[in-house]
């Protein structure tokens, strides 16, 4: 039988020497030399078949063991222990004694190597039987009766502990009895209390290949970790729970504006596809220049082309001439009002003359927004020819090919052209910009209409409340002037492309700019809708 002696140091190298032979040992890590050079000790009992002393030194101190050819690891009296100490207590356990003064006491017997504040292997009496096998399962200590250590009462939910918060969830639950320790119905418990010292004397034993189980403070340590695990659990789990709850109803609101959204979109695109018995005419009024009247109706005019299918034309009857013509889409020709009156009106005072390809040649088409647009002449001296008498040979013309006219209309309404038009209306369109003085307008307006016999047309108006992207403030202020007066107002959102002044590209508007319109497209035809009902 040869002695083994192990050493390591605290860069996880070291030695193992063996009767004559020494060999290095050197790994990543202490925990990992040590099982290193205890596996080299094993393979030597084994393959000589005999018991060898193991002297095992590491920084945590000095330890005297035992290897056997069957792959056990056992604890020996240190050298020189004198044998009233060696009957205190079991081999390789402390006294109970011993093991409550902790690891700052030296046992009795240590050789004078021993690091300060570490134990020592224990040696066995001398009357006492051959040392046992570690490796035998060593009960764990009992720990069925012992109770959750008490919590403070809360002063403040916000200070609440996840464990003080598990125990309040389970006191709220309905049903439930007395507070229990989780611990004791936790799965994982019966794994963790019987795992291997980690802790003190038995824990460093158990760094060279025993099996040592934990002491009660270990055990309570153990026990107050999982506590702790399980509230940090439940915790999570209220909080997903939460976040579940939040998330459904955000859906669930979700999906009701979805279905909001939905219904209005098809009840909106019912109104617009109205078959009316007779062709109507809607007209956008206002005396204040640049409040918005031509993108109005170039807009609603695209609504309702796109929704309907076309049979829609939008007419720029300026009194002296409007901006319709180049904020529409182009076509092959830039003919005008002023050129269908001088070339082929006349044409259509005869049935076979009457002919809508005779027509299309004075109208610029849309594309896929599916109707047509009427220009105003470039010029003013041209366009002032088309006074009243002309307003109503065009719009009698327009209104044999077309069920839906929308007129864009000048700025002075005391105009015969602009009274002709007042006259020929069905739906009135009030566009409104967000300064005080387009309101002011177009006020002075609406009491002028109602002096002329138009109340119903007021009554019945849609005004339209242009947003800027500087004066948001004025909107509150200038609905209340029109509120009791008209029909409805609606908000137009501003939007960088129709504020720009350019060619409009509805879908290139964004998406609020694009439904606003199709809303007051909508007003628009259930106003219309409801003057055919009157005029039947």
């Amino acid at each position: 039988m040869s002695d083994i002696a192990i050493t390591i140091t605290p860069d996880a190298s070291g030695t193992i020497t063996i009767g004559d032979t020494t060999v290095p040992v050197t790994r990543q890590s202490i925990e990992h030399a040590r099982q290193a050079a205890m596996q080299q000790a094993l393979t030597h009992a084994r393959e000589t078949a005999q018991t060898h002393p193991v002297t095992a030194n590491d920084p945590t101190g000095t330890f005297y063991l035992t290897v056997t050819p069957d792959g056990g690891i056992l604890t020996r009296p240190a050298p020189n222990t004198p044998a009233w100490e060696q009957e205190s207590a079991p081999l390789g356990v402390p006294s109970a004694d011993q093991a409550h003064r902790g690891d700052h006491h030296e046992l009795p017997g240590a050789p004078e190597n021993t690091a300060p504040g570490l134990e020592a292997a224990r040696p066995a009496p001398a009357t006492q039987p051959a040392p046992t096998d570690i490796r035998q399962p060593v009960p764990s200590p009992t720990v069925a009766n012992e109770q959750p250590p008490p919590t403070a009462p809360l002063n403040e939910a916000a200070n609440a502990s996840p464990i003080e918060e598990l125990e309040e969830a389970l006191e709220a639950t309905p049903g439930a009895g007395p507070m229990t320790d989780p611990v004791e119905s936790d799965p994982r418990w019966t794994e963790i209390a019987q795992q291997p010292a980690t802790q003190g004397y038995r824990g460093r034993l158990n760094g060279w290949g025993l099996k040592l189980a934990p002491l009660e403070d270990e055990i309570s340590q153990r026990r107050e970790a999982l506590r702790q695990t399980i509230a940090d659990e439940e915790h999570d789990r209220l909080a997903q729970e939460e976040k579940a709850r939040t998330e459904a109803v955000q859906e669930g609101r979700r999906a009701a504006r979805e279905r909001e959204a939905a219904a209005k979109n098809k009840a909106e695109r019912s109104a617009i596809q109205t078959n009316y018995g007779a062709p109507k005419t809607a007209s956008a009024m206002n005396d204040k220049g640049g409040v918005g009247k031509t993108t109005d109706i170039l807009c609603i005019a695209d609504a309702f082309g796109r929704i309907r299918g076309g049979d829609v034309v939008t007419w720029d009857a300026n009194e002296t001439r409007g901006t319709m013509g180049f904020r529409a889409q182009k076509d092959h020709h830039d003919r005008n009002v002023v050129d269908f009156l001088d070339e082929a009106a006349n044409a259509f005072t005869t049935v076979e003359g009457s002919k809508r390809s005779t027509l299309t040649r004075y109208t610029r088409q849309q594309g896929d927004s599916k109707f047509s647009v009427l220009a105003s002449h470039e010029s003013r001296e041209s366009q002032d020819q088309v006074d009243a008498d002309a307003f109503r040979t065009v719009h009698e013309i327009l209104s044999r090919f077309y069920s839906l006219i929308l007129v864009d209309t000048g700025n002075n309404h005391t105009a015969d052209h602009f009274q002709a038009a007042l006259a020929s209306t069905d739906q009135l369109i009030i566009p409104v910009s967000p300064g005080q003085d387009g309101a002011y307008a177009a006020e002075l307006m609406l009491d002028n209409f109602i002096g002329q016999g138009y109340g119903h047309l007021v009554k019945n108006a849609i005004v339209l409340l242009h947003d800027s992207a500087t004066r948001h403030g004025d909107a509150r202020e200038i609905a209340a002037k029109f509120e009791n007066r008209v029909r409805t107002i609606l908000p137009i959102p501003f939007d960088p492309l129709l504020d720009a002044g350019g060619e409009i590209d509805f879908d290139a508007l964004q998406p609020a700019t694009r439904a606003a319109y199709q809303t007051a497209a909508a007003a628009v035809a259930q106003g219309l809708a409801e003057t055919d009902q009157k005029g039947s």
